[in-house]
């Protein structure tokens, strides 16, 4: 991390020097890494996020480079106010520069790579984080453009959520506070543009007037002491479709802390019957729209999970025992980079954006058409200070409204049919230096009656500054 104090700006015109007045620090940090991903009978699996109707395991085979680097800056004035912003760089999956056209949705863990150059000038650089900050006594107002990153992974991705916001923070060395507003999605009829609506059909092409998604919260932090911290969230969604209207509440709450050297993590997460419906689209380009419905029970969903981490000397041993039902199921982030200590899967779940999970295959821990029911355990042990290796197996009992997974049948028969699904990882951990580490990752996802199971493969170069 470098800072930067910008004291004076000159500019010499006609043999004048004028000299700026103001100053303000400057903070820089950022990430960047390379990734190699290997996927085995990844196509098909989780098209929609979950194993369901829209696709199976099929045998397939790909393998892909990914690569990204982030530089954010953060630039604080004499009188307090301040703005972040971050710029990505090179951010994309790469398959020869071959004329294909940049997409800041990125690739990996789809069984499809996609190559990123613009007029043959390979340029790709765009920003996703773009804020201010003001004291307003107690309170700062944030607004701008950014991530939603203090709501949990169980119940919300934060990797994916980027939108425009206004919110307020209140914080004290114990408590932190927000409540905010977030613009999911905007009604493309004010920029003067025609826009897939969302029907329950996301084929079938409509126009409507009525189509903002907002969406209000609070969240709270609260630390009682130096072990133990309670992160609560409640959200309430206002969509304004006229044709599938999603509006709903959701809440989520983790209580994390240790026990002498036991580290413990208890949460449980709520969506209302409407807000587990999706109801929204993401816009992936101009023709096309991604169809993000979750639940099909029509029920309020719930979950959560208990978990453990045991330290044994140079080794550890976490477990962690769930349950969702009616519908919920955790986020693709969940798993990812924050659940490390408790929660590393390699195969499930699609925390692209952390620095475990790129592996994910997109089946997210839970079921849209029920309840499941899961246990994973993951032993470590850190042989040197540099290197920590990990192996993980999960089991996760999932009720899914389909039959067999074999490929005679692809037309699902209806009800509800309960699927076992096991999962195995390998994760080896090397810090090359300060702030640098290669990672590896080696899995096989069991699906079953399925025909073809996932096997994935990740060697990646991290690097934070």
């Amino acid at each position: 991390m470098k800072k930067i104090i910008s004291v004076t700006a000159g500019l010499m015109l006609t043999g004048a020097i004028v000299a700026s007045a103001t100053a303000a620090e400057i903070t820089f940090s950022g990430d960047a890494r390379a990734r190699f991903n290997y996927e085995n009978n990844y196509v098909g699996l989780a098209s929609a996020g979950s194993i369901n109707s829209r696709g199976v395991p099929a045998n397939s085979s790909n393998n892909f480079w990914n690569s990204r680097l982030r530089l954010q800056f953060k630039i604080d004035t004499k009188g307090g106010a301040y703005a972040v912003g971050r710029f990505r760089l090179a951010d994309g999956t790469w398959e020869g520069n071959s004329g294909n056209t940049y997409s800041p949705s990125g690739g990996g863990g789809t069984g499809g790579s996609i190559g990123y150059a613009s007029s043959n000038t390979k340029s790709n650089l765009w920003v996703d984080v773009g804020y201010i900050g003001v004291p307003m006594g107690p309170i700062v107002v944030e607004g701008g453009l950014g991530y939603d990153d203090f709501t949990n992974d169980f119940l919300r991705a934060a990797t994916t959520d980027q939108f425009t916001f206004l919110r307020g923070k209140y914080a004290t060395d114990q408590t932190t506070l927000y409540v905010f507003y977030e613009k999911l999605r905007v009604d493309p009829l004010l920029g003067g543009t025609t826009m897939v609506t969302p029907t329950p059909n996301p084929n079938t092409n409509n126009t409507d007037s009525q189509n903002d998604v907002d969406q209000y919260g609070v969240n709270l932090t609260q630390k009682f002491n130096k072990d133990w911290t309670l992160n609560g969230t409640i959200l309430y969604r206002d969509d304004q479709q006229s044709l599938q209207d999603c509006s709903g509440i959701a809440a989520d709450a983790l209580i994390s802390g240790k026990v002498n050297d036991i580290g413990i993590w208890v949460e449980l997460a709520y969506k209302q019957a409407d807000y587990q419906k999706g109801g929204y689209y993401s816009v992936t380009n101009s023709s096309k729209e991604a169809w993000t419905d979750k639940s099909t029970t029509g029920d309020d969903g719930y979950g959560g999970y208990v978990a453990a981490r045991f330290p044994i000397g140079i080794a550890a041993v976490s477990v962690m025992v769930g349950a969702t039902f009616d519908g919920f199921t955790a986020s693709s982030d969940f798993g990812g980079g924050k659940q490390a200590d408790y929660a590393p899967f390699v195969m499930l779940s699609q925390a692209n954006g952390k620095d475990l999970g790129f592996l994910g295959t997109g089946v997210l821990i839970g079921s849209n058409d029920g309840n499941a029911y899961f246990v994973n355990v993951a032993p470590s042990v850190k042989p040197t200070d540099k290197l920590t290796l990990t192996v993980e197996g999960t089991y996760m009992n999932a009720e899914h409204g389909q039959g067999t997974l074999n490929a005679t049948n692809t037309h699902w028969s209806k009800g509800i049919t309960t699927l076992n699904i096991w999962e195995v990882g390998g994760i080896a951990s090397y810090k090359v230096t300060d702030g640098a580490s290669v990672n590896a990752l080696l899995g096989y996802l069991n699906i079953e009656d399925a025909d073809n199971n996932p096997v994935g493969f990740g060697l990646s170069l991290d690097l934070k500054f």
